[in-house]
């Protein structure tokens, strides 16, 4: 998907020019507003379908990782640790003096 943005926005750079087909990518420009149009309605659609899609997916896939790094312990050695500080602490043998 993502080499298929690529392909259109560097059709569209040598076609209506760089700073146009950012634009148009980026929902500033409309492609009604360029010439040639068959090119451009294809990278807007993608700028505002394709491309959230895509930013979505890499940082959810980021966030997963990351949660994913930091459930590196096992529940049950957890749960025993939970339970050790748990328990009361035995009783002190000393005169008290």
């Amino acid at each position: 998907m993502l080499g298929v943005c690529a392909a259109l926005y560097v059709l569209n750079g040598f076609l209506i020019g760089w700073v146009p087909a950012y634009e148009v990518l980026r929902g500033e420009t409309s492609p009604a507003a360029v010439r040639p149009q068959w090119c451009a309605w294809p990278l807007s659609l993608i700028g505002w379908a394709a491309m959230p899609a895509i930013i979505g997916a890499a940082a959810g896939y980021v966030i997963t990782e990351q949660i994913h790094a930091h459930h590196a312990r096992d529940l049950d050695d957890v749960l025993g640790e939970l339970r050790r500080l748990a328990e009361p602490p035995p009783p002190s043998s000393g005169s008290g003096e």
